[in-house]
């Protein structure tokens, strides 16, 4: 299993919305909001590491109201 933590700016007033479409994507496995730079973290689980940079592409930034986002990449060490 791979994980990716996807940092994300949202547009104001916008946060709520865009948290509930993220809850709603299989896998997603935790989403919360953070205080800082970004507005919600995300971890995506799946089985390969192009699953889900594919995944933060077609679906995470194409949700109304992501302004960005920033993709780290969880390594085994």
């Amino acid at each position: 299993m791979e994980t990716v933590y996807v940092l994300v700016k949202t547009e104001p007033g916008l946060l709520e919305s865009v948290m509930s479409e993220l809850k709603e994507k299989a896998q997603v496995s935790e989403i919360s909001a953070v205080t800082g730079a970004y507005d919600v973290i995300v971890k995506v689980s799946v089985d390969y590491i192009t699953d889900a940079l594919g995944i933060v592409v077609r679906d995470i930034r194409k949700i109304r109201g992501v302004v960005s986002t920033e993709t780290l990449i969880a390594v085994r060490m």
